[in-house]
């Protein structure tokens, strides 16, 4: 479970679901929060979720749950953060907040609305206002064009052109500059069933710059994920087995990574009723 915490890969992996004409049937774990780079299907209508690491203690075959992992042990390993997010009833991300051990926020993601649909989306660090999006929308809801400002200056830095494939299975990120030089483009996969796939990265060139894969077990939940360099080489990759609460949603995880360590995530959700 790597993080991407740099601003600029939030810019490429931002999209949004469409505006719901139903009743919610699953909430995506994925854009504005640690897990963009390996989106969830949730089932059923959350209204929370929370995660807090712990390291994972081999015993012969099997692991048990160690102490709390600090904010820093969890940024020296890049691994995601603890983290809670929030929703609304349509199943779209109103809030995340990046917390310490002692659940200080360190960072976070507000996300508003104007007429049901994602607008803008703020970034905080350390309580500074560091960046914000300005969101444009179709008439479904699919957000196609993202501006992306500094906020202490106030000015635009880049703009995301959001394309999706007829099928659904791709959505392509293209990126410019506030000048509007062409700049890198990034790839969203999908299998048929929405299951997220993994991304490729592409410079202005067409050259191949970085990418993911993931796999997941029969139960759907994720088994795998690799992280790829330019060169097509596995730079990170984790192994994963899951533990389901009575909705079907992860409640616990053990990731083992091939650097050698193993952590235990943990989650608590809410569900509107």
């Amino acid at each position: 479970m790597k993080k991407l915490i740099l601003l600029v890969a939030l810019i490429f992996l931002v999209a949004a679901a469409c505006k719901e004409k139903k009743p919610v049937e699953f909430t995506r774990l994925g854009y504005y929060t640690p897990y963009q780079s390996y989106m969830e299907n949730l089932k059923g209508k959350v209204k929370s979720v929370s995660e807090t690491n712990y390291w994972a203690i081999p015993e012969g075959e099997t692991y048990n749950k160690g102490a709390a992992i600090t904010a820093a042990e969890l940024d020296s390993l890049t691994y995601t953060g603890n983290f809670v997010a929030t929703f609304d009833e349509s199943g779209d991300i109103v809030s995340c907040k990046w917390l310490d051990e002692n659940d200080k926020i360190l960072s976070k993601w507000e996300i508003s609305k104007e007429n049901n649909l994602m607008s803008r989306a703020d970034y905080m660090e350390n309580d500074t206002a560091r960046a914000y999006h300005d969101l444009r929308c179709d008439a479904e809801g699919n957000i196609i064009e993202i501006e992306v400002y500094n906020a202490p200056t106030d000015t635009m830095t880049s703009r995301v052109v959001i394309d999706r494939s007829l099928k659904g299975d791709t959505v392509f990120f293209r990126q410019f500059r506030y000048n509007g030089e062409p700049g890198n483009t990034t790839m969203d996969l999908y299998d048929i069933n929405g299951n997220y796939l993994g991304y490729k990265s592409y410079d202005r060139e067409g050259n191949y710059r970085s990418g993911s894969e993931l796999t997941y077990h029969e139960d759907g939940t994720i088994s795998g994920i690799k992280f790829f360099d330019k060169d097509g080489n596995i730079v990170a990759e984790n192994e994963f087995s899951t533990r389901l609460d009575e909705m079907g949603n992860p409640q616990t995880t053990l990731c083992k990574d091939k650097k050698g360590f193993a952590i235990f995530t943990e989650r608590v959700y809410t569900y509107f009723e």
